[in-house]
């Protein structure tokens, strides 16, 4: 199965749980009949967008547990997209876009390039922007293949400005 199959498997669950780890880190779970499923996105960029498609929630911010919590707790995931620069999480009224820029990436990987041999030669797990754990199942990795272009979407623009009022 592949990790949107993953995913998809998912969608009409409700999230009983999420947890802040550290930076951009931070684990959601879903309530199932057949048990807990965990999400854990692994350190990527990522905005929140609100039905209007504005950023209220991005991976720059002083997060916690309880914002987090407060965002994803009790909302059901309704659509999945994994593209080979972006993962799109639909729930109930917001939209959770992940993705890794080329300057992003270069900084938290020491300069090693997506994609080239020596991000080849570094394991799965260390790879890997998302792994859901599903009870019964292997674990399941995504991890991105390509840049995101910010300047490709809507949101691109603010989630930007929000960066820099964040960094500047």
């Amino acid at each position: 199965m592949t990790f949107q199959d993953e995913l998809n498997y998912l969608i009409g669950s409700p999230i009983s749980a999420s947890k802040y780890i550290y930076g951009s880190i931070f684990h959601i779970l879903f309530a199932r009949a057949d048990g807990d499923t965990k999400l854990i996105c692994n350190g990527c960029q990522w905005a929140v967008l609100d039905e209007a498609g504005t950023v209220i929630l991005h991976d720059e911010l002083a997060l916690s547990s309880a914002l987090i919590g407060d965002l994803f707790t009790g909302k059901r995931l309704r659509a999945v997209r994994a593209d080979a620069a972006v993962l799109t999480l639909r729930f109930d009224d917001i939209v959770f876009h992940a993705f890794t820029t080329e300057e992003y990436h270069l900084d938290i990987h020491e300069g090693v390039a997506l994609g080239s041999a020596e991000w080849q030669a570094i394991s799965d797990g260390a790879r890997n922007s998302f792994i859901l754990f599903r009870p019964g199942h292997d674990a399941s990795g995504y991890e991105f293949s390509q840049y995101f272009d910010l300047t490709a979407v809507p949101w691109g623009a603010a989630y930007l400005k929000k960066q820099e009022g964040m960094n500047g």
